[in-house]
């Protein structure tokens, strides 16, 4: 197994926290951005805020964790306050790029969506460990507000609204090239209490908003199931069996294709654990998941082929085998982390199995 930081120790596997520890580098520790993704930034990648015990806003971090043991394997520093420390379900899984050379993020003062560059130690003002340093900064104008940065494939996605009553647009840029005029790419249609639609981009690039797809009613199967769909990909679902109603999860990674994970609605006093959903031409079929833990599933991840999740509940983390739809193993994994966040642990980034494939360079233009 991997060990790239020297704060993994048996007393951190028992303790499950972010215990103290020289980060320091030691011997064959990567030194470059391009040698640490040669050798690979796999496993469980969690941003914690308020990294071992620290401030939540100054003391962001990327982690890759051991997706069997939950050992720390490689960090990697955020910009101080580029995730909201006291913001629940930060969407981070989609703020980073598929070769994680890129993390976009936003502030309020000044309102600007900023890129950030993956940046070996030795360029980085502290020197000590890998750093996403910004790049390229798109700035607000006027009454405008931005928000929502969503990297996807080469571009920046990303919110403009102009003021109350106008539904604020999904506009896009190069991730090579983000301060030119950007792709006006959807516009998000205002609900009730003038809310903007929620949105996403599905694994294979298309923009879902949700207010802007129609329902449908999935007649076949167990329960009443009633979805959302955007190119043959299930974004949105709700199901109604057993007397309880169940729905996917907010803001959270999309299966792909006609499958989702659904959590139950409500405040946790109901059932527990989550279904695999499948949807299969006018029926569909569901599977339980971890239907006996004691406590919610808050986040899950996805293992890029689809053949495994982890799921983590207010106690631990667990992994699910799946194929062809069955569940062929369930065990727990490790129990989870804790950072001085609001929410009091870790955000789930992705499950990486495999290092990226010829990265390109980040940008190395200011920023402006």
């Amino acid at each position: 197994m991997r060990r790239s930081l020297a704060l993994t120790s048996a007393v951190c596997l028992l303790a499950v926290t972010a215990c103290e520890s020289s980060s320091g580098s030691s011997d064959g520790e990567p030194e470059t951005v391009e040698a640490l993704t040669e050798d690979g930034l796999v496993g469980l990648a969690l941003v914690h805020r308020g990294f071992e015990g620290g401030d939540p806003e100054t003391e962001q971090v990327l982690v890759f964790h051991d997706p069997d043991t939950g050992a720390p394997l490689q960090r990697i520093d955020l910009p101080d306050g580029a995730v909201d420390p006291m913001a629940p379900a930060v969407p981070v899984h989609k703020r980073f790029s598929e070769d994680w050379q890129y993390f976009a993020f936003v502030t309020n003062e000044p309102n600007a969506v900023h890129l950030a560059g993956l940046t070996d130690p030795q360029e980085a003002e502290e020197g000590e460990e890998f750093t996403y340093q910004p790049v390229e900064t798109i700035q607000a104008s006027g009454e405008e507000e931005l928000s929502d940065p969503v990297i996807h494939g080469e571009r920046l996605w990303y919110v403009s609204a102009q003021g109350q009553g106008q539904p604020p647009q999904v506009k896009s840029v190069p991730l090579e090239a983000p301060g030119g005029t950007p792709n006006q790419e959807g516009s998000l249609a205002l609900g009730e209490g003038q809310r903007p639609s929620d949105w996403t981009i599905t694994p294979d690039g298309s923009l879902h908003i949700r207010n802007s797809v129609p329902t449908q009613q999935i007649a076949g199967g167990e329960g009443s199931l009633v979805v959302r769909s955007t190119n043959g990909t299930v974004v949105n679902a709700t199901l109604n069996t057993g007397g309880e109603q169940w729905q996917t999860f907010d803001d959270a990674p999309v299966w792909g294709g006609e499958q989702a994970l659904l959590q139950p609605d409500g405040d946790g006093e109901g059932p527990q654990g989550a279904y695999l959903l499948e949807v299969e031409g006018q029926g569909h079929s569901v599977t339980r998941l971890l239907e006996d833990v004691s406590s919610p599933v808050v986040q899950y991840t996805l293992a890029p082929e689809r053949d495994a999740i982890l799921l983590q509940t207010e106690e631990a983390w667990f992994r699910v085998d799946v194929e062809e739809g069955a569940v062929t193993e369930t065990e727990e994994a490790f129990p989870r982390y804790h950072d001085t966040s609001m929410d009091g642990w870790p955000l789930a980034v992705r499950w990486s199995q495999e290092p990226p494939t010829e990265p390109d360079a980040p940008s190395e233009s200011p920023t402006s």
